[in-house]
């Protein structure tokens, strides 16, 4: 019998949160907690292997609810779990929790829907004074059996009897990842001789680029109340004056505004909303070659 030794403190912090700040409720951000906890070992007895079996797991995903309530907090203490392959132990996933305090990690065999343990989870021991999922949390991983898929975004775990224990919805954000040109601003175009593009780094949590007239960066944080939910802080601009800079203050004040974001009618199109789920920018994707030699 083959085992492989897996340690979530190297794995959690890239996996988990993709070394990006996220949204605390009081509006300031934070990053990744480092965290000692080492994984269980991982048997690999099964030999007949089927990806499609694990392939809709893997990832990162949200908490949105724990035994059928909702989990409503954001932030540094909203729960997380991403789901990893282990080639080499076949249908096994290596599972690594957050539970709003501390990080869990573990593995699961996977057998069509179902999911086996595969060993004890091991949690971290640090003491949190707002961490109100933390004990649900970890009771419902406990429990988990199962898995369903509700649609693209969304899964189930489901205990013994099929109720769902826990519900995820996944992190899209990663069709962002590359360069845009802005088309639209509040539902305007943006016009012909006026160019705004932008690099959107959701790994790195950046955005750089030029917004028409002058060169822009700033930090991106993600909303993990909802799956799709973005918004651009700390934005700075270089300070230069010229005929298009009143599309460019348009495009700053609506990127701001900014509260989701979902794909449009094709993966090299981009809708980014306010929080009244209108559109406030539409993107189209351009090639590196297309941003100029001063991005």
């Amino acid at each position: 019998m083959r085992f492989v030794s897996l340690f979530a403190s190297a794995i959690a912090i890239t996996a988990l949160v993709s070394g990006c700040s996220i949204i605390k409720k009081t509006g300031t951000t934070v990053t990744t907690p480092d965290t000692n906890v080492k994984a269980t070992p991982v048997t690999s007895e099964i030999s007949s292997y089927d990806s499609t079996q694990i392939a809709p797991l893997l990832g990162g995903w949200s908490v949105t609810a724990i035994d059928g309530k909702q989990v409503v907090v954001n932030g540094d203490n909203h729960p997380q779990i991403t789901f990893e392959s282990i080639p080499d132990a076949k249908t096994a996933i290596l599972v690594i929790g957050f539970n709003g305090c501390n990080y869990l990690n573990g593995s699961w065999i996977v057998r069509g829907s179902k999911l086996e343990p595969n060993g004890e989870f091991l949690s971290s021991l640090k003491a949190c004074q707002d961490a109100p999922y933390e004990t649900a949390m970890n009771q419902a991983l406990a429990k988990v059996a199962s898995y369903s898929i509700v649609d693209d975004n969304n899964i189930s775990l489901n205990s013994a009897d099929g109720t769902s224990v826990i519900a995820l919805r996944k992190r899209n954000l990663s069709f962002l990842n590359g360069a845009w040109q802005v088309t639209t601003i509040q539902g305007t175009p943006v016009p012909a001789n006026t160019a705004i593009k932008i690099v959107i780094d959701i790994d790195g949590c950046k955005i750089h680029g030029n917004a028409g007239c002058n060169v822009v960066n700033g930090t991106i944080v993600v909303n993990l109340d909802k799956g799709d939910g973005i918004e651009f802080k700390d934005l700075a601009t270089t300070r230069m004056t010229c005929p298009a800079i009143a599309t460019e203050q348009a495009f700053l004040l609506a990127l701001e505004q900014v509260d989701t974001c979902v794909e449009g009618a094709s993966a090299d199109q981009a809708i980014m909303k306010g929080s009244n789920g209108e559109p406030v920018l539409t993107l189209i994707r351009i090639a590196p070659s297309q941003l100029g030699e001063d991005l």
